[in-house]
């Protein structure tokens, strides 16, 4: 993230714009998950549809839920909800937030995806069809239901899945439950 922070304010400079560009990033190593943020893209952990953890956007309404200023049904409508307190690209030195998960489980899943997604979902919504459907359907379903809701004048849309599930026994090989070395 820090070299990409360095290309993407080299472009500024090229460019003559000011992006304020934001990245999650997700490393899953066995039973652990380990993630990292700058910005408001966002990262969700579902465990059967259901919220385990997400990350806090580096964000001016953010900022104002934790000061107890608003409340998140009023951050929903914010006029400066899109204002970053940190990004990819600008002028500060970015900040980056680390998270983590262990004893991962089968029916546990990720969605890592921009503002242009997450907002258009509160999370029992997002983590219902997440559990519900297929990754690539749940995907589809959502980026749809997006721009629907966001009536042709929405941010841009990144998003992925990752749903994790116990691997199937091969003919010849101890069963899902059975040690492992």
């Amino acid at each position: 993230m820090r070299e990409a922070h360095t290309m993407i304010k080299a472009a500024r400079y090229i460019n003559e714009k000011d992006p304020h560009s934001t990245a999650v990033m997700l490393l899953l190593q066995g039973r652990q998950a380990t993630w990292v943020h700058c910005g408001d893209s966002r990262i969700y952990h579902f465990r059967r549809g259901h919220l385990v953890t997400r990350s806090v956007d580096h964000s001016y309404v953010e900022h104002l839920i934790a000061s107890g200023r608003i409340t998140p049904e009023e951050a929903a409508t914010h006029p400066n909800r899109n204002i970053l307190i940190t990004s990819l690209g600008g002028k500060e030195k970015p900040k980056f937030d680390f998270g983590g998960a262990g004893n991962l489980a089968d029916g546990d899943s990720f969605v890592l995806c921009s503002d242009g997604l997450w907002a258009y979902f509160d999370d029992d919504e997002m983590g219902s069809i997440v559990a519900a459907f297929p990754a690539r359907e749940a995907s589809r379903m959502l980026l749809e239901k997006a721009r629907q809701r966001a009536g042709g004048v929405g941010d841009n849309v990144s998003l992925v899945i990752i749903k994790l599930n116990e691997p199937e026994s091969l003919p010849g090989t101890p069963a899902s439950g059975a040690a492992r070395r």
